[in-house]
């Protein structure tokens, strides 16, 4: 019997990329009259390899992101709230979301076993620790994971300092691969307006959705789907 071993190289990729000052988005939308000039909503990285793009009401803030790179990091929000222009639209389900893509990550398909290491190393101390924003355990609670089409969702609590002003402690990550790249995304919520579980969950599972049909699958990923957690442990 095989023995998986989880990569610490990726336990950096778990941590939630929040960039300081990358999330004041404005509160309050503004009608400018004339044109409208939209943010994208969708925006392509990794060598074009995927395509980020969020539920409806969502788009890319390109000055919050980092397009380029080995570990593109891209945000989106409110289209209102980044055009300042109501007309944009805006989410039916407000919030804050980010998604970070890693570079390749072969391997091959991801076993039920170990699905179920990746589960309880995140309820462990170093599993804890490696996704509080201040590096300590005691600062996250993992509230659930769960797994569905070899994607594994993550609700959790970092009560550690946030260097974000009016967002909820509370948000849900998702870590998948799409053309053999990590990716990781978060629904992250306003302090104001905190999501309940089965909007965030809704969420993240929209926001998974769109990422998988705006981006075209290469011939590899198709022949080894549905291990799209591929290379995780090895």
């Amino acid at each position: 019997m095989s023995t998986w071993i989880f990569d610490r190289r990726l336990i950096s990729f778990l941590v939630l990329p929040l960039l300081a000052g990358c999330l004041a988005v404005p509160d309050v939308a503004r009608r400018d009259a004339g044109v409208l000039r939209k943010p994208p909503e969708t925006v392509a990285v990794a060598n074009r390899e995927v395509v980020i793009g969020g539920p409806p009401g969502y788009c890319v803030d390109r000055s919050a992101s980092r397009i380029g790179g080995a570990r593109p990091f891209v945000l989106l929000g409110s289209c209102a709230s980044i055009a300042q222009d109501a007309r944009a639209g805006s989410p039916r389900i407000p919030g804050i979301l980010t998604a970070s893509v890693a570079s390749d990550t072969g391997g091959g398909p991801v076993t039920d076993a170990a699905m179920a290491q990746m589960e309880r190393f995140l309820a462990s101390p170093d599993g804890r620790a490696a996704l509080a924003r201040d590096g300590r355990a005691d600062s996250v609670t993992v509230l659930s994971t769960r797994t569905e089409q070899g994607a594994l969702f993550i609700h959790l609590r970092d009560t550690s300092e946030n260097p974000v002003q009016g967002v909820a402690d509370d948000y849900w990550r998702g870590l998948f691969d799409v053309n053999g790249r990590l990716v990781t995304v978060s629904v992250v919520s306003f302090a104001d307006q905190p999501l309940t579980d089965d909007a965030g969950l809704s969420t993240l599972r929209a926001f998974l959705a769109r990422i998988l049909q705006e981006t075209p699958q290469n011939e590899v990923a198709e022949a080894t789907r549905p291990g799209l957690l591929r290379g995780l442990f090895r």
